[in-house]
């Protein structure tokens, strides 16, 4: 007896749907960068820098890093520790690299990763060492995912 019902509702459904027009692809289409910020949000992970051994209560600089950015400068200098504040977003493959130059060019660097999403912060990383094993202090931070 439902199917007597039912089967008018399904074939209205039907030539309404044939009717329809889809929305056009090409006036809607972002940029890859706004593509990741409306994704992901726009910044990725947290950065604290500590300028001493270890890492105490109050940080030396904070720096908020999204997936697009190509080079963030620290604002402090002497970075020598820091801890890894992630967006539970973030996708699995990031990885942090820090720089001893301020243009994210240089041989001396340090990566970090890949970054689980958490919202939780890292541990105290550090101190930082680049691939030779020097101690280097960061000042300049990147991040690729």
């Amino acid at each position: 007896m439902w199917t007597y019902f039912l089967l008018p509702a399904l074939l209205l459904l039907q030539s309404i749907a044939v009717q329809a027009h889809p929305p056009s692809l090409t006036k809607t289409t972002l940029s890859p960068r706004d593509f990741w910020d409306w994704f992901f949000g726009t910044d990725l992970i947290g950065l604290k820098g500590f300028n001493q051994d270890g890492c105490q209560t109050a940080s030396d600089f904070d720096l908020s890093i999204s997936g697009g950015a190509s080079c963030r400068t620290v604002s402090s200098t002497g970075v020598t520790n820091v801890v890894v504040v992630a967006n539970d977003k973030l996708p699995s493959t990031c990885i942090l690299t820090l720089y001893e130059d301020k243009d994210c060019k240089g041989d001396s660097y340090a990566q970090i990763g890949p970054i689980a999403p958490t919202s939780n912060p890292s541990a105290c990383i550090g101190p930082i060492k680049n691939p030779a094993g020097a101690l280097f202090r960061a000042k300049a931070a990147a991040m690729k995912c």
